[in-house]
């Protein structure tokens, strides 16, 4: 398939709707791509080691995969041939004893030892060559071990131990520079110890910095170094780890065994655990140097292995062990040796019993399985082949190949390298490695090894590895098992070509062990781009995804300096990148009525997308599931700065590729050709997988571009100051770091929050630390994510602000720094601390911006307003949202408030103020919060003038725009009273009225009577003085007073009982409580407590006219009157009194009084007091009953039948009344206000009545007084 499959055709908008709920929950299941990628790149490995699937029987001679060595298969290719140094030629030639060689591959030095002297130089290109002859005997073996810490100053990097026939050396290794290239340098170090006439064959050294020796006399000897004497134990010394030091004092004619050197070592540093080998039997040690690699102990000698191999392969006689190699912990779990023989065997060993339990620490040395060397046959023809094909001879003689004479060794990490001297004068090399194709069939497992001839110039010496030091600090190592790093293809990408060192007798040849990804770049470079015979094979043998995940590294890294190779290996994988598939029994549906309905779950993505994932999980491996913070280091990152740019430099790369290619990133191409005449010929199913697969790709790139921008964020963070931003963090968010992996602070949404917090500590860091600056710009361009505008956009607020601080007084220019960092604050807003910038705002007297810039965060920490919506239904518990979002809010609330409380109280920023500037700047704030359109913190304003007994001034706040609302809803009687004034204030008479009538209505316990009438009083009084308020609402509120102070006055009566009394306490509280109607007062109170004059007020206020009751209430407290006291002073004056209240009025019967009062009177007329006789009308004139009614009252009464004794008084109290009638007329004559009492005063009805009482006393002589009087007061008024 060409590439231009990954571009999509123009849609039919029919296939939007059928996708997008599917799409959304595929959305979800993003990064578990990653993780199934990753699993899938583990079951590259098998489930029980590399080595325990090629070893499935114990005895194994299974075909090998022979490789020509110019084959293009081949796995190893020869990089370089050194020759030997010109100088040690001639050094050679003056040999007086004896010379040994080897290589140093950590400081990537050959050497060789001519008798005393010791030779060094650069294998890559014989540079510094170095001549160490400090040591007076013949150099008999020599190593290069690590030192232990704190012996020697740090610029020794390694220690050379040199033995003699008498001493053991150690020297010191150093560099004029930094790197192993740099010239080298070989001190004494003044350390050595007598080697009592062993000679040491062998040396080791621990990474602890233990240096082991073999000893000739099958000893294994310890050199132990300190820097400085100790206690019984010396500076430098030699321990015998094998047997006890008496053997050394006895005589060796005594001695009846002989002894077997010890010709080889073998360390797993893995294990610690260290292995011997003997020259003659062929013995293995076992020494277990504990967990930590600090002890000793011999916990096996297994000397009978020659025995135990001739038994099981009988052809096997006469062979011995040349060879010991540790097999490390990862690269198996149940193999720990592997030795070889002479002839090319190879015995792997167990040193624990229990094989299936995998003890700790070795406990034996137990032969597990036994490997036979390739064929030598088939090498043979395979070579001849080779030879052949490339050019050359055209036969190769068989017998070259016939394994008697295997005399160098090396082994490592499933390679295995064979010098074999079937003749004098040249050597073969045989390499054996583990085949790392996804077909296999040799075994049940499908583990194979590759066998290879290699041409070699020269008799081999040695045979080594040059490891690359660039991949074991690679944090690549971190994300992969111990087992992952023995597969190439998962670890190709960091892990470089296996160097191996050939050293023979005419220099160094360095071969490099090809990778797949090398052997594809090979095949690429030789087919020019296209595609070949060997390319196809490629791929049957490691799959189409491999292959094509190989292809998209070439294509995206800078792998080589061939231009062509990265568009060669882009052609390659659009090549088999392949097409979605969908299912074989899928019906497609009609597009033109029916939306499509494949479920992306039932696709089969293409092999591009899934290599697109592949590597991008590779990539991503070290750092997906690790946390980000150092759990044994805390506040600092797990990876360092190199650690992360390493993985930035690989996404970056593909990245780039993707960029390159937009098709990958899911993004679709127009074009041009006619929809309605393509869509006819068009495979709609095919059609919609790809849409699929194109919304994954999207997703995929995303994730991409987030894991990028995550990882250079980090890297830019990372270092000694990112402890500092970790502490400036709020402890919930310490929290949650030290709990995140990155993959959550890639995908979930708790990474961005972790991002502002460590970007907020940045922005703050900026006075104290240049490198935030610095880091902030970086920040900037590469993790827009996690470094957003807003962050930009505090960053240059900050800036602002710094410069205004160092802007001397109140000046324009300083104003204008801090408007403008005002205003990048507002911008910038969003959820991140900003009570530091408030803070300096204030103590540079800007206060408003302090204010505005709280106001801002806290509408972008809510920018729904669901915090203000929970304050307006009523701030309910079971409203979470809205509660969460009002407490995000609160925290920049409180900014604002706590200044408020600092000027309230004289302190914090206005401690120091003077009394004007308090006054302005408290104003300043005021205005900028109350101008501000945030309902929700004008509530919260007006809460805190309330908590601070201030709610009186929130009258004068200006504006005061949401100030009703808030008082409307608040419950409390101040808010009501506020609110009133508040309407009255701004002459809103009706609102006042009714919220003041509210107010009296209200049931509410803590208000007495009389605020409810006050409040009614006052609602009265706003009716009256509105001009849109109806009559009948002002009448309602008139009715209401009236009944208000009836209820008043039963409150008032009922005090006057006893406020003792439980029944009169209730009442009374009844009474506070609420306002009664009229029926409920008299019933409820009036009646029930006998309260006569209530009684009376009720039902002239209800207009209800029972005479008889009326009359009855009358009789009552007349009565009551009476008991009291012997005068009628009290009663005129209760009369009065009540006259004056309900006259005139049908509860005030003036009839009914006057001739009860007067028949009082006329019984008890010395008890009239001050009034005389005369005090019953003379009350009533002064209630203001006319001289007019009450004439007719006494006129009916003297007509009625009474006694004499009452008859003499009605006529005495007549006479009185016509007189002071008279007198009353005389005294108004001519004043208008008055004409009434003239026109009721009718002077024919007195005559007659003067004249009737006249000749009625006539008649009887008891009133000849009285008639007297009448003659003279009838001449009196006619007279005149």
């Amino acid at each position: 398939m060409d590439q231009n499959f990954f571009f999509n055709e123009e849609r039919n908008n029919l296939f939007l709707g059928g996708l997008q709920q599917q799409q959304q929950i595929f959305e979800q299941n993003t990064t578990q791509l990653i993780d199934n990628k990753l699993a899938e790149d583990d079951l590259l490995i098998p489930n029980n080691g590399n080595l325990e699937g090629l070893l499935v029987n114990r005895i194994t001679n299974e075909e090998y995969n022979h490789i020509p060595f110019q084959s293009n298969a081949q796995s190893f290719a020869k990089l370089a041939s050194t020759p030997l140094p010109d100088a040690l030629r001639e050094q050679y030639d003056q040999m007086k004893f004896k010379s040994f060689m080897g290589i140093f591959p950590e400081i990537e030095r050959a050497w060789v030892t001519i008798d005393n002297q010791l030779f060094l130089w650069n294998y890559y290109d014989g540079s510094d060559f170095c001549v160490y002859n400090g040591v007076d005997q013949i150099i008999v073996s020599i190593a290069l071990v690590p030192p232990k810490r704190n012996v020697f100053v740090d610029s020794i990097s390694h220690l050379l131990v040199v033995t003699t026939p008498v001493e053991i050396v150690l020297l010191a290794v150093s560099f004029n520079g930094n790197s192993v290239k740099s010239e080298i340098n070989v001190v004494p170090t003044g350390f050595s110890v007598p080697t009592d006439n062993t000679l040491m064959l062998k040396i080791i050294g621990t990474k602890e910095g233990r240096v082991f020796t073999c000893g000739k006399d099958g000893n294994l000897y310890e050199m132990i170094y300190q820097s400085e004497d100790r206690w019984f134990q010396k500076r430098c010394r030699k321990v015998n780890h094998t047997s006890s030091g008496l053997i050394a004092f006895i005589p060796s004619f005594l001695k009846f065994a002989q002894d077997d050197p010890l010709v080889d070592i073998a360390l797993d540093s893995s294990r610690n655990i260290l292995y011997t080998l003997s020259e003659t039997k062929s013995s293995i040690q076992v020494y277990d140097l504990g967990e930590k690699g600090d002890i000793m102990t011999l916990v096996y000698n297994h000397s009978t292995i020659l025995s135990e191999i001739e038994k099981s392969v009988p052809k096997l006689k006469k062979t011995r062990i040349v060879k010991i190699a540790a097999i490390s912990r990862g690269e198996s779990s149940k193999y720990n040796l592997v030795a070889i023989t002479n002839s090319g065997v190879r015995i792997y060993f167990s040193a624990n019993k229990n094989t299936f339990g995998f003890s700790p620490r070795p406990d034996t040395l137990n032969i597990v399985n036994i490997r036979f060397p390739p064929d030598p046959n088939v090498l043979a023809q395979q070579q001849t082949q080779s030879v052949t094909q490339y050019g050359g001879i055209d036969t190769v003689p068989s017998e070259l190949f016939q394994y008697d004479n295997v005399h160098e060794v090396f082994y490592s990490r499933g390679v295995l390298l064979l010098a074999n001297n079937p003749k004098e004068g040249r050597d073969d090399l045989i390499a054996i490695h583990l085949d790392s194709k996804k077909k296999r069939s040799l075994n049940v497992a499908g583990i194979a090894e590759k066998a290879t001839l290699m041409e070699i110039n020269g008799m081999i010496w040695v045979l080594d590895e040059q490891e690359s030091q660039s991949s074991l600090c690679s944090i690549y190592r971190n994300g992969i098992s111990p087992e992952g790093l023995q597969n190439e293809l998962i670890t190709q990408h960091f892990i470089p070509p296996r160097i191996i060192l050939v050293f023979t007798n005419t220099g160094m040849q360095i071969f490099e062990k090809k990778r797949p990804i090398d052997q594809l770049y090979g095949l690429l470079q030789r087919s020019g781009g296209k595609d070949s015979h060997e390319l196809k094979q490629f791929s049957d043998d490691f799959s189409d995804l491999q292959t094509c995940v190989m292809a998209l590294m070439l294509a995206s890294l800078n792998y080589s300096k061939d231009p062509n190779m990265q568009s060669w290996a882009a052609r390659l994988f659009f090549h088999k990148a392949g097409r979605p598939e969908i299912p074989s029994n899928y019906q497609s549906p009609n597009i033109y009525f029916n939306p499509p309905s494949l479920n992306p779950s039932e696709i089969t993505y293409s092999t591009g997308y899934s290599a697109i994932i592949q590597l991008l999980a590779r990539y991503l491996r070290p750092l997906w599931n690790a946390p980000l913070m150092n759990q044994q280091s805390p506040d600092n990152l797990q990876f360092n700065k190199d650690q992360l740019e390493e993985v930035e430099g690989f996404l970056s790369s593909l990245k780039a590729f993707l960029d390159d290619n937009p098709q990958l990133q899911g993004q679709q191409e127009n074009r041009s050709r006619d929809f309605v005449a393509q869509k006819r010929r068009m495979d709609y199913s095919y059609d919609e997988a790809l849409k699929i697969e194109q919304q994954a790709l999207k997703r995929i790139y995303k994730l991409l571009q987030r894991s990028l921008e995550a990882t250079s964020f980090l890297s830019i963070l990372s270092g000694p100051f990112f402890s500092d931003l970790v502490k400036s963090m709020t402890s919930p968010g310490r929290d949650l770091l030290n709990r995140m992996r990155f993959q959550d602070f890639v995908g979930q949404q708790d990474g961005i929050r972790i991002a502002k917090e460590l970007v907020n500590a940045l922005t703050y860091f900026q006075d104290q630390n240049v490198e935030a600056g610095k880091m902030s710009a970086m920040l900037r361009d590469k993790s827009p994510t996690f470094f957003t505008d807003s962050d930009r956009n505090r960053f240059k607020a900050e800036e602002l602000l710094k410069s205004a601080k160092y802007v001397q007084g109140d000046t324009l220019d300083k104003m204008d720094l801090l408007e403008k960092s005002l205003e990048l604050f507002v911008k910038a807003a969003d959820d991140v601390p900003i009570k530091p910038a408030c803070d300096e705002f204030k103590s540079l007297g800007f206060y408003s911006g302090s204010v505005k810039l709280a106001l801002a965060h806290a509408n972008a920490a809510d920018p729904n307003q669901e915090g203000l919506s929970w304050i307006l239904k009523g701030k309910q518990d079971s409203d979470l949202n809205g509660k969460q979002s009002f407490g995000r809010r609160i925290e920049y609330y409180q900014i604002i408030l706590d200044t408020l409380n600092e000027f309230k109280n004289k302190s914090g920023s206005a401690e120091k103020l003077k009394e004007e500037e308090l006054t302005q700047h408290r104003t300043e704030i005021l205005n900028a919060a109350t101008n501000s359109n945030d309902e929700a913190f004008h509530y919260v304003l007006y809460d805190w003038f309330v908590e601070n007994s201030l709610a009186t001034q929130l009258l004068q706040l200006n504006p005061s725009r949401y100030l009703e609302n808030y008082l409307e809803r608040n419950g409390e009687s101040f808010a009501s009273e506020l609110l009133c004034r508040h309407y009255i204030k701004s002459e809103n008479f009706a609102a006042a009225s009714k919220i003041l009538s509210q107010m009296a209505t209200k049931s509410d316990p803590s208000l007495k009577l009389s605020n409810r009438i006050e409040s009614l009083s006052r609602a009265l009084s706003c009716a009256t003085n509105g001009t849109s308020i109806d009559d009948d609402v002002i009448q309602g509120l008139e009715e209401q007073m009236e009944v208000a102070q009836i209820q008043m006055q039963i409150y008032n009566q009922l005090e006057l009982l006893g406020k003792n009394r439980d029944d009169v306490r209730e009442a009374r509280n009844q009474l506070d409580s609420k306002l009664f109607n009229v029926t409920d007062l008299f019933n409820k109170f009036a009646k029930k407590f006998k309260l006569n004059e209530c009684q009376l007020a009720i039902l002239k206020c209800s207009g209800y006219n029972d005479s008889i009751l009326i009359q009855k209430l009358w009789s009552q407290i007349i009565e009551e009157e009476c008991n009291e006291t012997l005068s009628f002073s009290p009663l005129s004056k209760k009369v009065e009194l009540l006259g004056r209240e309900f006259s005139p009025s049908d509860v005030f019967p003036s009839w009914f009084l006057v001739e009860e009062l007067e028949k009082l009177n006329a019984r008890s007329p010395q008890n009239a007091g001050e009034g005389g006789i005369s005090w019953v009308f003379e009350t009533m004139r002064r209630v203001g009953i006319p001289f007019g009614t009450l004439f007719e009252i006494y006129s009916s009464s003297l007509d009625s039948n009474c006694d004499k004794k009452t008859k003499h008084h009605l006529l005495v109290v007549m006479n009185n009344l016509i007189e002071q009638w008279v007198e009353f007329i005389r005294g108004i004559s001519g004043r208008e206000s008055f004409q009434s009492e003239v026109r009721q005063f009718e002077s024919k009805r007195v005559d007659l009545f003067l004249q009737k009482k006249i000749l009625e006393m006539q008649n009887h002589s008891e009133f000849s007084n009285l008639l007297a009087r009448y003659i003279s007061l009838k001449n009196d008024i006619f007279a005149k």
